[in-house]
């Protein structure tokens, strides 16, 4: 049976809020210059310790700082993430879709204690074989969480049933890494360009063309 792997925030979840609202509470505790929702392009996907780091540098801070701002950030968003937790428009009648015909999961740079809360109050878990991010103190690349899945649903081989859906270059380079296919969503964080040049298979502007491509 075909597998369908997605990333969380900008693919399912729009995070824009709860990151917003988290992120500028934790720079005001720590006297830092605030972002814009323009910045979230740049926050939202990777790794965020790593992000925080070149986000802090830029405000004249040291690594020491951005871990401040990691912990600050995570106290808030713990509970943000949850209260004002929504999905894209179309993802819930995609899921269902896909739901029966294809196994589903989750594949996120998000850690897994942060991301489970949110599918669980979106009604999303139900319908996860997997639900796989890295652990609160870790910096995991995105091959490694995928990889992971894929051992947890037993796939050993036959990777092109496999499809990773993602709004961001780490989201296509994951799935080309073991070779599945990929497919990139435009309503999330990531720009069009952005997802062709990393080489992915499609690219989409709508939840309905996902049930397309995978389904027929």
């Amino acid at each position: 049976m075909t597998i369908c792997l997605f990333d969380l925030d900008g693919t399912l979840v729009d995070s824009t809020q709860p990151v917003l609202t988290a992120l500028s509470a934790a720079l005001d505790d720590l006297n830092l210059a605030p972002v814009t929702v323009e910045d979230l392009s740049f926050i939202i996907g990777p790794p965020l310790r790593a992000t925080f780091v070149t986000l802090v540098a830029e405000r004249g801070g040291n690594e020491a700082t951005a871990d401040r701002l990691l912990d600050a950030y995570r106290s808030g968003y713990r509970t943000t993430s949850i209260d004002l937790a929504v999905s894209y428009p179309g993802v819930p009648g995609l899921l269902d879709d896909l739901k029966g015909h294809t196994r589903l999961g989750v594949v996120t740079s998000k850690p897994a204690a942060y991301a489970i809360p949110i599918l669980d109050a979106l009604g999303f878990s139900s319908m996860m074989e997997v639900m796989e991010g890295p652990g609160v103190s870790e910096t995991e690349a995105k091959p490694a969480t995928l990889a992971r899945a894929l051992d947890r649903l037993g796939v050993v081989s036959n990777f092109a049933s496999v499809y990773m859906i993602g709004d961001r270059y780490h989201d296509i380079e994951a799935g080309r890494s073991v070779g599945a296919r990929t497919i990139g969503v435009t309503w999330g964080f990531g720009s069009r360009e952005e997802l062709a040049g990393a080489g992915t298979d499609f690219v989409v502007d709508t939840p309905d063309e996902i049930s397309g491509i995978v389904l027929g």
